[in-house]
């Protein structure tokens, strides 16, 4: 059977919920005002620190944001030290993406706090509906495309 509309509805909503929950309690911990990092530069770091090198627009694809958006994000994150600019040699048109020594502390701070802040939000289901839950999720992540 397939969710009705009303259930289709709470679970869109239970999905902006968390999210809005995760950005307000990093804001609430003091996590951006200390780091400067917002959710969008942490969302950035993580893929990066998983995909490094890279390019703008690898990133932007496996990100989902449009390549204007991305080179915001990466522009604050090159002026913050934490990512830096590699010209391709064979085609000078190309620039590749990498972490510096500073943007990998910062994406072990933000895998550390990611950790946390999800094993918060989970408390409330066993270790078996978490787990399925996990599943669940990453099977409509990569039916999305999205490929971390």
């Amino acid at each position: 059977m397939t969710l009705s509309k009303d259930q289709c509805v709470q679970l869109n909503q239970s999905i902006f919920s968390l999210a809005n929950a995760y950005r307000s309690r990093m804001i609430r911990d003091g996590v951006v005002e200390t780091s400067g990092l917002t959710l969008p530069d942490r969302s950035t770091l993580m893929v990066l620190g998983q995909s490094a090198p890279t390019t703008a627009r690898d990133l932007s694809a496996r990100m989902d944001i449009n390549p204007g958006t991305i080179s915001v994000y990466v522009q604050r994150l090159v002026k913050r030290g934490l990512v830096e600019r590699r010209q391709d040699e064979a085609d000078r048109r190309i620039w590749h993406l990498s972490l510096t020594d500073a943007g990998r502390r910062a994406y072990r701070d933000t895998i550390a706090g990611t950790e946390v802040y999800t094993r918060d939000f989970l408390r409330s289901l066993s270790a078996d509906e978490q787990q399925d839950l996990h599943n669940l999720l990453l099977r409509i992540a990569t039916d999305l495309g999205y490929e971390w």
